[in-house]
């Protein structure tokens, strides 16, 4: 199955005016779903898709537990998730800490994933590219 992509305006990376730039973007053609991988594990193993739905589940909530707890979620194989902020920067000296939030200088949390390395060699490795129509290039 290919990798599907298409080509969208983007900004000129230097700034000049009078040349349009464009880029390649991935393209989304679907979900893969809690559903879809329950039933593939089912297919693939001699699970019962009870059992299955019961490991998925819990291997869910241990590591949103284990997320908030700090810890890197490593997926042996497959990548590595931890939670991640980004933060406004502040001066120090400004702030004294019995008045500090630092909640309130937290722009957002987000979960970072970091592919293995094997898994990211064998996507690069095999992929398959297929443009899908856009306004560009009509």
């Amino acid at each position: 199955m290919p990798i599907t992509y298409q080509v969208i305006k983007c900004t000129n990376p230097k700034g000049a005016e009078g040349v349009d730039y464009a880029t390649n973007h991935a393209v989304k053609t679907g979900d893969y779903d809690f559903k879809s991988l329950t039933e593939d594990i089912q297919f693939a193993t001699t699970a019962t898709k009870a059992d299955i739905v019961a490991v998925l589940t819990a291997a869910k909530e241990f590591i949103k537990t284990h997320l908030l707890q700090g810890q890197r979620i490593v997926l042996s194989e497959i990548g590595a998730l931890q939670a991640n902020i980004s933060s406004k920067c502040f001066a120090q000296s400004v702030i004294s800490l019995d008045a500090f939030d630092p909640s309130s200088y937290i722009k957002k949390v987000n979960i970072r994933f970091r592919p293995e390395a094997d898994l990211l060699k064998y996507v690069r490795m095999n992929r398959h590219l297929k443009r899908v129509p856009s306004e560009l290039l009509a």
